[in-house]
């Protein structure tokens, strides 16, 4: 495995991520199936999925915890726990929240030394949600560089379009990071094109998270073998300042992008 850190650019970012399919090919392959979600996996992982969590100290810590329909798939956590092991970020903002955000914040503890300025901030809108994450986070540990934020979600036109998405209060994602820049954003919020969400709710996301990126930071979109996901996607691929690098097959489909040009 290869093991550049904080790379410079969207190349180098490219080689430091396991192998992807390109998203070009990814919707290509969905123009061509006529059934809706297709692509979308409709049975519930396995035992071998739940096995590449193994060993993690996390879920040793919360033996009792259940993944749900609305978890982060096993495998997509996995993944994720590689780039982190690989890119070793300082500061993260992850949009929903769950066992991802005890796994993930807890491995990123574990991989700077001690001083080191980390932060892992979580924007969710249910404030119910957001408390059981929570107190997973008093389980294992990670409280102290982990910010939540609750915004609900609300009407909003972004590049034209008309959606609804997190209201995300720019000043306070900026306190809640002290001021730094995030260098990775997980998405996997607001509830999107599943029961009870708005279709398309999550194309707002990587737009208003632009001002605390990081130049050429990373993005990770979670379901993003579903159609309305898809079309997202391809709709973020023809913003000037984001570069979709191609998708991982694993979970429930996982999106890789980069920013650019952040200074514009």
């Amino acid at each position: 495995m290869l093991t550049l850190e904080k790379p410079t650019t969207p190349v180098q970012r490219s080689l430091i991520l396991p192998p992807m399919m390109p998203f070009e090919d990814i919707l290509r392959l969905r123009m061509r199936l006529r059934k809706s979600n297709v692509l979308f996996p409709r049975q519930p992982f396995d035992s071998q999925d739940l096995g590449e969590l193994a060993g993690d100290p996390v879920m040793a810590m919360l033996p009792d915890y259940k993944f749900s329909d609305y978890s982060m798939e096993p495998s997509s956590l996995a993944y994720l726990k590689n780039v982190f092991e690989s890119f070793r970020p300082t500061t993260v903002v992850e949009l929903g929240s769950g066992i991802s955000t005890a796994i993930l914040s807890h491995l990123l503890m574990t991989l700077h030394e001690p001083g080191t300025f980390i932060r892992y901030v979580t924007i969710d809108q249910s404030q119910d949600y957001a408390d059981q994450t929570n107190a997973m986070l008093e389980r294992v540990g990670t409280t102290d560089i982990v910010r939540t934020m609750i915004a609900e979600t609300k009407p909003m036109t972004v590049h034209g379009r008309e959606t609804a998405c997190y209201d995300i209060q720019a000043d306070e994602l900026v306190d809640a990071l002290d001021g730094h820049q995030a260098e990775l954003f997980i998405i996997d919020g607001p509830t999107g094109g599943g029961v009870n969400g708005f279709e398309g709710a999550r194309f707002a996301t990587a737009p208003l998270l632009k001002p605390v990126a990081a130049h050429e930071a990373l993005f990770f979109l979670d379901d993003a073998l579903r159609d309305t996901e898809l079309e997202i996607a391809a709709a973020w691929a023809q913003l000037d300042y984001l570069n979709v690098l191609g998708l991982k097959a694993v979970g429930k489909g996982t999106l890789v992008g980069c920013y650019l040009d952040t200074g514009s």
